[in-house]
């Protein structure tokens, strides 16, 4: 057998019965992150523009979109979450392989309103793309340096896999789903900072569902399309036939949950900042001078915008953030607007601002380091201080994922029903079918 086909083989056959407690804890943790994101991401700018667009199209009412209190077609609904999931950056991340979780669960409960999916297959069915999808994208390294997006491309795949399952098809229609996911399979890494880039795992979603569909109608694919010579691997990473080892140990359990609503690579910056603030009681107007020693990939990404002009370059502004720390203690959602972004007092501190960006750390290994940081006053004093290295995982309690979730979600809808909704994610499992979850999260001003 072939990847194509092996991918199809894991999807139609992996099980919740196989996965171990811990998992299950976590992917409900991630989900209710997820879920809070995507109600406060109605309120961006590009949440706004995609909601429109998805109302015009008038599709038929198959399934929610979160926050927005109307409800579209499955694939429009995944196109919607998707999207507004996305815009606040606060997705939840694997760094080594560049995955992200909102390419991924938003189809999944779209798919699960129309379906009548129990929590339980709604934890299988994610369990089962992210899989799919972190190990396509671990299989494939040298996506990202030919400006390629491996976060949406993969998801597409995975959701197609999972799609398929929850619909009922078998491994050759499921082979066909997973083909025809490459060909809609795209991203693309430089447009990082735009509404493109948070529309992208909006696409992805919807795609994975289209996919299914297809196959399930017999639109037909290459079998063998991911691993062959002159196959999507091939083109789009130089790879050929790689040995993926799907399932146990699964990707998932390594999903890390985000703090602060900006790129991942930030976090452990930030932390630091906001650390050595409150450790010496340094206030803004006391601030000379800020340095950061960071590896070229945070030119890409992290570190993109010096001064950024509206809310998504923001979040792709390690200048910006840093500026976030001193101005509004810990930063969030409300420190990343187009109004903060050219404040004349933020911009003055981003001024103050130097990344230091270090050609010789370009490898892997000499990438995943220690970031000096130096903050010196205008008395003369200077502190200094080391970020976590630049792979290792940030320790998030469950206490702080419902936080992250309700700070989120009551941006949109009252606390009661916030609690209403985690109370039904944190037991997921136990939910037999997870229509009345959609409608809650759906109708934000419905009892």
């Amino acid at each position: 057998m072939g990847v194509t086909r092996d991918v199809a083989e894991f999807a139609t056959t992996a099980s919740f019965d196989d996965f171990d407690p811990n998992l299950v804890a976590h992917v409900k943790n991630v989900l209710l992150s997820g879920v809070g994101m995507t109600l406060a991401g109605v309120e961006s700018g590009t949440g706004k523009a995609v909601l429109n667009y998805v109302k015009e199209c008038s599709a038929p009412e198959e399934a929610g979109v979160i926050g927005a209190g109307f409800r579209t077609s499955v694939e429009y609904a995944a196109l919607a979450n998707g999207t507004t999931s996305h815009a606040t950056e606060l997705e939840d991340d694997t760094r080594a392989e560049s995955m992200y979780s909102v390419g991924i669960f938003p189809s999944i409960l779209a798919l699960g309103e129309k379906l009548h999916l129990s929590g339980r297959e709604v934890i299988e069915a994610f369990v089962v793309a992210w899989d799919i999808a972190a190990k396509l994208a671990l299989a494939a390294p040298g996506m990202f340096t030919r400006g390629l997006a491996p976060w949406s491309a993969f998801s597409t795949v995975g959701v197609a896999a999972c799609s398929a399952k929850v619909l009922g098809l078998d491994v050759a229609q499921t082979t066909m789903a997973v083909s025809i996911a490459a060909s809609h399979a795209c991203g693309l890494v430089n447009q990082v900072g735009t509404g493109s880039h948070l529309y992208e795992s909006g696409l992805a979603g919807r795609n994975g569902i289209s996919s299914a569909l297809l196959a399930k109608h017999g639109l037909t694919g290459q079998a063998e399309i991911l691993e062959i010579p002159m196959g999507y691997l091939d083109g789009v990473a130089g790879v050929s036939y790689p040995d993926l080892k799907l399932g146990a140990p699964y990707r998932a359990r390594d999903i890390e949950i985000k703090k602060y609503p900006c790129c991942m690579s930030q976090m452990h910056p930030i932390d630091s900042f906001v650390d050595l603030i409150e450790a010496n009681g340094i206030s803004a107007g006391d601030v000379q001078s800020v340095q950061v020693d960071v590896p070229p990939a945070f030119a890409i990404a992290g570190a993109r915008f010096q001064h950024p002009k509206n809310e998504d370059e923001a979040r792709f502004s390690l200048a910006h953030s840093i500026a976030s720390c001193f101005l509004d203690g810990k930063p969030w959602l409300d420190s990343y607007t187009t109004e903060k972004a050219n404040n004349p007092q933020v911009r003055a501190f981003r001024d103050k601002v130097k990344i230091v960006v270090h050609p010789e750390w370009g490898t892997p290994e000499l990438a995943d380091r220690e970031l000096p940081i130096v903050v010196s006053l205008k008395s003369g004093a200077e502190y200094t201080a080391t970020t976590a290295r630049t792979e290792e995982p940030s320790a998030v309690s469950d206490s702080e994922v419902l936080d992250k979730y309700l700070k989120s979600a009551v941006r949109v809808v009252p606390r009661n029903r916030a609690e209403r909704i985690a109370e039904q994610v944190l037991f997921l499992e136990k939910v037999p079918d997870v229509t009345q979850l959609m409608s809650l999260l759906t109708f934000p001003d419905k009892g």
